[in-house]
């Protein structure tokens, strides 16, 4: 029936759970609670096994009530032993619990009033509290963790006691600092955290009087800076260096804190040295931790063996050190930018630039921007007033030595690749090209105020180099008038100068020529955003002065990339740039040709006429070598132009002077050649190893980009670098050989032994060059190099 099977409900499952029966309530609290009550009723004292059988339940329950109980009791005296031991042992738990937190609070709350002068009712209670934190140290854990516990429950005991109980139990810490290992690495935490109960919170220089027990925990803390075991030298530099912060929030003076940090005659800069070259990878990383606090006390000037040990730690094989010691040597740098600091800082951060670790470059990046860059950034809003006479007081403090710096041989690779980073991600301000402007615009108009000639004078070291390299990311921000002002300023200088000195000597050619090169690589920067006019009258005089092959070898290559650029912005059209460019190329490469040649014939004609002539004498001599130095020159600086035209535009024809460049390269092979041979019977590897050297360098650029000229001619390199005298030669084909091993691999491969023998050469530079060589060619070539391990037969 339906009806009926609805009315008894649904069917229930065989399977279906039965419910779960309702818990029955726990009597243990109520127990415990009668169980207190009862406590301080009994007669405990009569039985003391019983007395410490509850003590000891009560304290594994962490019944505290009973406790106090029995500590409320006419037996506390007898008790309160019993009450510390069985509690100890839960309040040095290596793990946090409220059990543990109720412990430590009723140590405080409880046990230690007892030990108070008004409340104590027998000297030997008084005496037991009084060591209650001395068992707590002496029981401490090793662990780090479980340590750290213990001192917070040490330090939450001491401070409920009153000041002659803490004295004394300052005493002991100073005491344990110098006994065992594990005590004086318990110690070395503790007095850390005694310190904020030992100082008021506002304290003078009386503070720390000596015999005070303020300075003697910071002493210890000193003391164990130089501790026989390394944990402890580590923990002890840490500890310092939170100490420093403890004490300069209470106001210390910092003439104070010098005397404190000192160990007998050694001073604060003489313990972190040590320590900065310690064989303890911690106690190393504690030391530049410690650095950064307390660069401050170390005074001024900073001591150069300090810096060049955290110099040395920039290079440490450790991630964390180098990161320690990036920051620690960067707080110097930050408070202290003398001259000294910013040359170690500039040859130890900006390397870290190639570091392996890619939050390292990114701080190195972000330290070069704040401390560098922005620093020069000051000077874009500065003006020259009508009676400023000095320079360097017209700009920032050590803003001018920061320049001249930051252009270090050295450093200059790292720094172009910050720069560039920088600029990728656009972190590079227009301010900074405006501050880099006006730095050369005050110094230049400084100049001329003071009535000194123009040719004398040179803008602030490296402050067109740097803005060679920032004005490819800002070129809105370099004003076409002062590039087209300073160009014609040194272009005009340079050529007025050439051929004669000043009366004063002409001591700045040298400094113009680089700053002539730095400015047109500003000009090949901001091309795109040059007028039309402008641009092609400067292409003009750029190649003008290039077809003289007058001018220093350093300049060729930012005249030929400039007037490249310029080319491009000429042109209306991509195909039309090229065709231009095709041009003027060609134009170069058959001048060079004909300047190469005219020298060849004249030096062949001179060493076959020379034993038939009457010799020359005086004037007549003198112009002759004048006569054959300046063509010697001009053949120099035309190969030399021939080589940079080739690597800026590959495709150009050089068939012409290929020739002449083994005739060259050629002289100075011991084997007969036809003497009726333009310069066959001339050895050029005596006459002129200045062109010697540079038809070799020149020729190697040719073949990096013809791989058939290059199967012919790399033997040939190879047959020089092995016999040749020129230290100078055998460099340069050293280079010429690494880069033709990336770009011809297989054919250079089988002179590698041959190759590897120059590590022998009796020149120390060319040992370290071909030493860097090898080693950048390992690390390119890396996975080529792996891959040939692995098959059979592979070296």
């Amino acid at each position: 029936n339906p009806s009926a099977a609805s009315d008894s409900g649904p069917r229930k499952r065989k399977n279906q759970r039965q419910q779960a029966a309702p818990r029955s309530p726990s009597f243990l609290p109520q127990a415990l609670s009668l169980l207190a009550d009862a406590a301080g009723r009994l007669p405990l004292g009569e039985h003391p096994d019983a007395l410490r059988s509850l003590i000891d339940t009560a304290a594994e329950l962490a019944a505290f009530n009973v406790l106090a109980a029995v500590l409320g009791s006419r037996y506390h005296a007898e008790a309160v032993q019993d009450v510390i031991r069985a509690l100890v042992p839960l309040v040095l738990s290596g793990a946090k619990s409220a059990a543990r937190s109720s412990a430590v609070e009723f140590l405080v709350r409880k046990i230690v009033p007892l030990g108070a002068d008004e409340e104590g009712e027998e000297e030997g209670i008084r005496k037991l509290v009084g060591y209650l934190p001395r068992l707590l140290a002496a029981k401490a854990p090793e662990k780090s963790e479980a340590r750290g516990l213990a001192v917070e429950a040490i330090v939450e005991v001491v401070q409920a006691m009153e000041p002659l109980q803490r004295e004394g139990f300052a005493a002991y810490l100073v005491a344990m600092s110098r006994g065992k290992a594990k005590g004086r690495l318990f110690a070395v935490d503790m007095v850390l955290a005694m310190l904020p109960v030992l100082l008021p919170l506002e304290i003078d220089d009386s503070g720390l009087q000596d015999g005070s027990w303020g300075l003697k925990c910071v002493q210890v803390l000193v003391e164990r800076c130089s501790d026989s075991a390394g944990a402890v030298r580590a923990r002890a530099l840490t500890n310092a260096a939170h100490a420093l912060d403890v004490l300069s929030e209470r106001g210390v003076e910092v003439d104070r804190l010098q005397e404190v940090m000192k160990i007998g005659d050694m001073g604060l800069g003489e313990l972190l040295r040590r320590r900065c070259i310690d064989d303890k990878a911690a106690v190393r990383k504690a030391a530049l931790v410690l650095i950064t606090k307390a660069i401050g006390l170390v005074g001024r000037p900073v001591d150069e063996s300090l810096l060049a040990a955290m110099g040395a730690a920039c290079s440490d094989p450790l991630v964390t050190i180098r990161k320690a010691a990036l920051a620690a040597i960067s707080e110097v740098f930050r408070k202290f930018p003398d001259e000294s600091v910013t040359k170690e800082w500039l040859q130890a951060v900006p390397s870290l630039m190639i570091d392996s670790e890619t939050s390292i470059q990114e701080e190195c990046e972000n330290l070069f921007l704040e401390l560098v860059l922005n620093r020069v950034c000051q000077a874009a809003n500065l003006k020259l007033d009508d009676d400023s006479v000095n320079l360097e007081e017209l700009f920032p403090d050590g803003t001018l030595d920061l320049l001249k710096s930051i252009c270090d041989g050295e450093v200059v690779p790292c720094i172009k690749r910050i720069c560039a980073s920088l600029g990728k991600k656009k972190k590079l301000r227009p301010l900074l090209a405006s501050s880099l402007q006006n730095i050369i615009t005050i110094s230049e108009t400084l100049w001329l105020r003071s009535s000194k000639p123009i040719e004398n004078w040179t803008a602030p070291a490296g402050a067109w180099w740097l803005l060679s390299e920032v004005s490819s990311f800002a070129p809105k921000s370099v004003n076409w008038k002062f590039l087209s002002h300073h160009w014609k300023l040194l272009d005009n200088v340079g050529q007025e100068g050439k051929g004669k000195a000043s009366s004063e000597g002409e001591p700045n050619s040298a400094l113009w020529a680089v700053d002539r090169v730095s400015l047109l690589q500003t000009i090949s920067n901001v091309s795109m955003e040059l007028p039309v006019e402008p641009a092609a009258e400067l292409a003009h005089s750029l190649l003008t002065r290039i077809e003289n092959f007058d001018m220093n070898l350093s300049e060729v290559d930012a005249h030929v990339k400039s007037l490249k650029t310029l080319c491009k912005r000429k042109a209306k059209t991509a195909k039309e740039a090229e065709a231009l460019i095709m041009k003027w190329v060609q134009q170069l490469i058959n001048k060079a040709v004909d300047s190469l040649e005219t020298y060849i014939k004249g030096t062949s004609q001179d060493s076959r006429g020379c034993s038939y002539n009457t010799p020359l004498t005086g004037k007549f001599k003198g112009r002759k070598e004048a006569s054959t130095s300046k063509e010697m020159s001009e053949a120099v600086i035309a190969v030399f132009t021939v080589g940079s035209v080739i690597l800026a535009c590959p495709d150009a024809s050089v068939q012409g002077i290929i020739p002449l460049l083994h005739t060259v390269i050629t002289s100075g092979n011991p084997e007969p050649r036809p003497t009726m041979l333009a310069g066959g019977a001339v050895s050029f590897n005596e006459v002129a190893p200045s062109l010697y050297i540079q038809s070799w360098d020149t020729m190697a650029k040719i073949c990096l980009v013809d791989d058939k000229l290059a199967k012919r001619y790399i033997p040939l390199f190879v047959q020089e670098l092995e016999r040749s005298d020129l230290a100078t030669l055998r460099n340069n084909i050293m280079i010429a050989m690494a880069d033709f091993y990336v770009r011809y691999t297989a054919l250079v491969d089988c002179y590698m032994s041959k190759i590897t023998k120059v590590l022998r050469d009796p020149c120390e530079v060319v040992r370290r060059q071909t030493f860097v060589l090898l080693a950048k060619l390992l690390q390119v070539l890396y996975h080529s190099f792996s891959v040939t391990s692995k098959c059979p037969g592979g070296n």
